[in-house]
């Protein structure tokens, strides 16, 4: 099922992850359309907001590190038997949560569409730049402008096999 963010103002363009990267890219290929599918699920640093799980990496989540939009590995909730607790997490996951967790805002260049805003640093939005994602502050009209987002059906429509 999944969704996909087409560009505001690219519209032959969307987000997508490729080589572990988040790109805002043309989609022409199968791999394409399901590096560009992601299922927006519960916030993993607040529940009330959103993450991106990728579909055809469903381990994966986009996050925000060194102010570029990556695809990684997101947290597993490890078997434990019943009346135990599970391990502590690791400060580096604890940061991967709240670095996968956007707010979903009305669009800072079309009221109608979306924009992103980061958990953990509210002044910094998704956006592109040259075709790459980041997280940056929005200052100019370019920058509402490359930070909205078109909410569409997935475009690969069913998870693919394994990998």
């Amino acid at each position: 099922m999944g969704s996909s963010l087409q560009s505001f103002n690219f519209q032959d363009r969307f987000v997508r992850h490729a080589d572990f990267l988040g790109e805002l890219s043309v989609i022409t290929s199968d791999l394409d359309r399901a590096d560009a599918t992601f299922d927006m699920v519960d916030g993993l640093a607040d529940r009330n907001l959103v993450s991106f799980r990728s579909v055809n990496f469903p381990l994966h989540f986009l996050r925000h590190q060194d102010s570029r939009l990556k695809l990684h590995e997101g947290p597993n909730t490890p078997l434990v038997p019943p009346g135990t607790t599970p391990p502590p997490e690791s400060p580096e996951m604890k940061l991967m949560r709240k670095d996968a967790t956007f707010t979903k805002v009305q669009g800072l260049a079309d009221p109608n569409l979306v924009s992103f805003r980061c958990f953990n640093i509210p002044s910094l939005f998704i956006r592109h730049r040259n075709f790459h994602l980041f997280v940056e502050p929005i200052n100019s009209d370019l920058d509402r402008k490359d930070a909205t987002f078109r909410l569409v059906p997935g475009l690969s429509p069913e998870p693919p096999g394994p990998h």
